[in-house]
């Protein structure tokens, strides 16, 4: 509980905006029982200005601003990444962006309401951003300006994207109703296990999931011992420090409906504050929330050149918040020091390399 208690959306935008309201956006929101979207939205007229453009064509020209720092999030982890947005490719509702330090992939289906934001608190200065939600309000993707972008560009794009319509609010849809998924003993366990084995591509994996209707927690359940491995759920601190201190290069993704961020390369600096655990190196820094681990899996994915293996994160709805993987280029085999520290972490009920590979 932030203990704000606030009366209007406006007033809660205000006090955000000056840096006096207590906790995040996101946290007030949930307390007004409002979306982040509506109360982002309660500054047009005044430091808010809502956008009105082709999202694909957004993406495309966000490499004017030169460097910015992108931030996607859910419920349980925050993935903040600094570079510039390059190599964009737009098809239909799918996007790209594959420029290493900004590495995304984008459902733009998803994305209902757009703005730009300045505000000019105390502690962080001045903050001007593109903020982007979903259909029912909830945030999707954001870009802010670092000390090293181009204002004017920023400028420039606001005063093109700005729509006539600057009324403080937004109209907002109920959230999407979940997949109806197959019942566990209406699975073809053998045929799906079978099916599993036969993958050539770590990207086949959701249309396996698809095609037999299971949810990918479900899938993780099913499997058996020899794809996917329960963890203990304490395992990411071990992953993350031994990461850190073996140098090894790992790529971290964390999505919700409208976005998936990347994150590859090393990681230096783990700092454990309360629930948080987070990484603080100077491009990269994630807060994810330890105590919404529920359940930790070990997953292996066959694909040409042998296995991938990952460590996926799930909170007490069963929804996956975040997944680990060691560095790989395209074409090349696992690598081993990777796969080691992953098979390393202890299983559920303390038990470590309970599976062979």
């Amino acid at each position: 509980m932030t203990g704000n208690n606030f009366k209007t959306a406006a007033e809660a935008w205000a006090a955000i905006s000056s840096g006096t309201a207590k906790g995040y956006t996101r946290d007030i929101a949930d307390e007004m029982e409002i979306s982040e979207g509506e109360l982002v939205a309660a500054g047009c007229g005044d430091n808010v200005i809502r956008l009105d453009a082709d999202w694909g064509d957004v993406i495309t020209r966000l490499s004017e601003l030169g460097e910015v720092m992108v931030l996607t999030r859910n419920e349980s982890v925050v993935h903040e990444k600094t570079g510039m947005f390059g190599k964009v490719s737009i098809n239909g509702e799918m996007g790209l962006v594959l420029n290493h330090d900004v590495d995304l992939r984008l459902f733009l289906g998803h994305w209902g309401h757009g703005f730009a934001v300045e505000t000019n608190t105390a502690k962080a200065g001045q903050r001007c951003s593109f903020q982007f939600f979903d259909h029912d309000g909830t945030a999707i993707h954001k870009v802010f300006l670092t000390q090293n972008s181009n204002t004017a560009a920023y400028d420039a794009l606001v005063a093109e994207w700005r729509a006539d319509n600057q009324l403080p609010e937004i109209e907002v849809l109920p959230p999407l109703p979940k997949p109806a998924l197959c019942s566990d003993d209406a699975v073809d366990l053998e045929n799906f296990r079978a099916h599993w084995r036969r993958m050539t591509d770590v990207h086949q994996f959701h249309g396996l999931l698809r095609d037999f209707n299971v949810g990918r927690h479900q899938g993780l359940r099913l499997v058996g011992p020899e794809f996917a491995e329960r963890l203990d759920v304490g395992s990411l601190r071990i992953l993350l420090k031994k990461a850190a201190l073996q140098g090894v290069s790992i790529m971290v993704f964390v999505g919700n409906r409208g976005a998936i961020q990347i994150h590859t390369g090393p990681i230096q600096t783990i700092r454990e504050m309360g629930d948080w655990i987070n990484v603080m190196d100077p491009t990269f820094t994630l807060h994810l929330r330890n105590d919404h681990i529920s359940e930790a899996w070990l997953v292996r994915k066959p694909i040409r050149e042998g296995r991938i293996t990952t460590v996926e994160l799930y909170d007490a709805d069963l929804n996956n918040f975040a997944i680990f993987c060691g560095e790989r280029a395209p074409k090349d085999p696992e690598n081993s020091q990777w796969r080691d520290l992953a098979q390393s972490l202890p299983r559920d009920g303390g038990t470590k390399n309970a599976a062979a590979e």
